[in-house]
């Protein structure tokens, strides 16, 4: 993903899933597993947790009133911004199909992860 992805000028992935583990080394697994199953290197990231941190803070600060009094994205937010901070790593990964998804989600099961979330054009789902 070479440009930073946005809605509402906040960071919006749209066909991706976020999965937070708690260790860069868990996050790290799922990749190279997603990596050894198919997936092109520019479709899964880890993601720099001062980065994630960076961002979430700039969003927050540029969330519109609208989206914050009726769109979950100030809560997902939040929680990329706590989970950061108290040092969970983030993965990205590209799974714009429901198949694609499940498949993403059992082997981050098979490690084991904090939360999920996929992005699609109108909503977030909890995975």
């Amino acid at each position: 993903m070479s440009e930073r992805p946005e809605q509402h000028g906040v960071f919006y992935p749209r066909g991706y899933v976020i999965v937070t583990f708690k260790s860069e080394a868990d996050a790290q697994k799922v990749r190279k597993l997603l990596l050894d199953g198919g997936y092109d290197e520019q479709d899964v990231h880890v993601l720099d947790t001062a980065r994630v941190l960076a961002g979430t803070t700039d969003d927050l600060k540029n969330l519109s009133p609208i989206i914050r009094a009726l769109g979950d994205e100030g809560e997902l937010i939040r929680g990329h911004q706590t989970e950061a901070a108290s040092g969970a790593t983030f993965l990205l990964a590209y799974a714009p199909s429901d198949l694609e998804t499940q498949r993403l989600m059992n082997v981050a099961r098979r490690v084991g992860y904090l939360k999920a979330n996929k992005y699609d054009r109108f909503t977030m789902t909890k995975l």
